[in-house]
């Protein structure tokens, strides 16, 4: 009896001692598990949340920088969204640590927008969410910068201007879309603003060799064999028509490119075809070529202001006045000087060369 005991108290502190080592394993496992979560909700906290007015973007544009590098550089829209913004070429990696170094994108949007009286950075697309057109915020690299310094007597054409623009020449979708996002800031020496956003047409496909004003200007293979690379699409703005506020804009520049990156074919607008293969056996967006899409102009920018009623106003995505009250998501807010009747007729090119426009960018543009 005594064995038989002896044996019960063995076998059950042995089956003791297995409970405890049983419970003491499951309570590390769940630790581990409770930390691996943890682990994984602070990763899903950081991770950029896209949307379609900050998509995730090709990174094919984005050089030698990580996205999270990319995506630090955005702006709050008039309607409460996250937009992608203008940012230099070339930029920290890590603004906190110079000791990281800096990273180069593949692709540029031209001046800095934040020159003179201008302060504030563009949200880029925001006017083709209110139009519904959203597909071209997802092309980020075409959005491009004019800024103007005031000069002569900083009036009409000499006033101080900054011009936002979406326009690409490395993809097809040009060859069928008439309207692209154009935003227009002025300031002049009396003080006056005007800034408007809209979606604009751009008139129609013309593939000739050569400027011919009215319409969107693309190198067909005619224009590749004879040498003549010219791109241009002439922006028809008109914002308000004077039947509900009164107020009215008038502007047609004319965004050039002297290096557009393709060309297209008659008969196909379906795809288009890398300039630098043709004329440097280069392949598209190849660092050395000439065809990189970055040396741009602003030609013939006729304005027109005539405004007798207030100096802000609602329009929808492309002018039309709108009656009544609206909003940041459905409407623009626009801006014309109240009082304001003035003409300005130019046939020059704005700003010659190519308004300060950095170079090198490679690709994407």
């Amino acid at each position: 009896m005594a064995e038989r005991r002896a044996y019960y108290v063995v076998l059950a502190l042995v089956l003791l001692a297995i409970m405890v080592v049983g419970l003491i394993v499951e309570d590390g496992e769940a630790v581990r598990t409770s930390r691996r979560t943890r682990t994984r909700t602070i990763t899903s906290t950081t991770t950029t949340q896209y949307s379609d007015t900050f998509p995730a973007v090709n990174p094919l544009i984005l050089g030698t920088c990580p996205p999270e590098v990319h995506d630090r550089y955005y702006v709050v829209g008039p309607d409460g969204r996250k937009y992608r913004t203008w940012h230099p070429i070339t930029v920290p990696i890590d603004p906190r640590d110079p000791s990281k170094g800096t990273c180069t994108f593949a692709h540029e949007h031209g001046d800095n927008p934040r020159q003179g009286r201008f302060r504030d950075l563009p949200p880029f697309g925001y006017a083709a969410k209110v139009a519904g057109m959203v597909e071209e915020i997802a092309a980020h690299a075409g959005f491009k910068v004019f800024y103007k310094p005031m000069s002569g007597n900083g009036l009409g054409n000499e006033a101080e201007w900054r011009i936002v623009v979406h326009q690409g020449t490395a993809g097809a979708r040009r060859l069928v879309q008439s309207f692209h996002s154009i935003q227009i800031d002025v300031v002049d020496s009396a003080g006056r603003v005007t800034r408007v956003s809209l979606m604009a047409p751009t008139g129609e496909l013309n593939p000739k060799c050569g400027p011919r004003v009215g319409d969107r200007i693309i190198p067909d293979e005619e224009c590749v064999g004879r040498g003549l690379f010219y791109e241009v699409w002439y922006f028809a703005v008109r914002v308000g028509t004077g039947q509900v506020n009164g107020a009215r804009f008038f502007a047609a520049p004319g965004i050039a490119v002297y290096n557009p990156m393709t060309y297209m074919k008659m008969g196909d607008l379906s795809r288009v075809y890398p300039i630098s293969e043709v004329v440097e056996g280069l392949s598209c967006g190849d660092p050395m070529s000439f065809f990189l899409g970055n040396m741009r102009a602003v030609e013939h920018p006729d304005f027109g202001w005539g405004n007798p009623g207030p100096s802000q106003f609602w329009t929808d995505a492309f002018g039309g006045e709108v009656s009544g009250s609206c909003d940041n998501t459905r409407c623009i807010r626009q801006t014309v000087p109240a009082g304001y009747h003035a003409w300005f007729d130019d046939d020059s090119v704005f700003d010659w060369p190519w308004i300060d426009l950095p170079l090198g960018a490679p690709g994407g543009n």
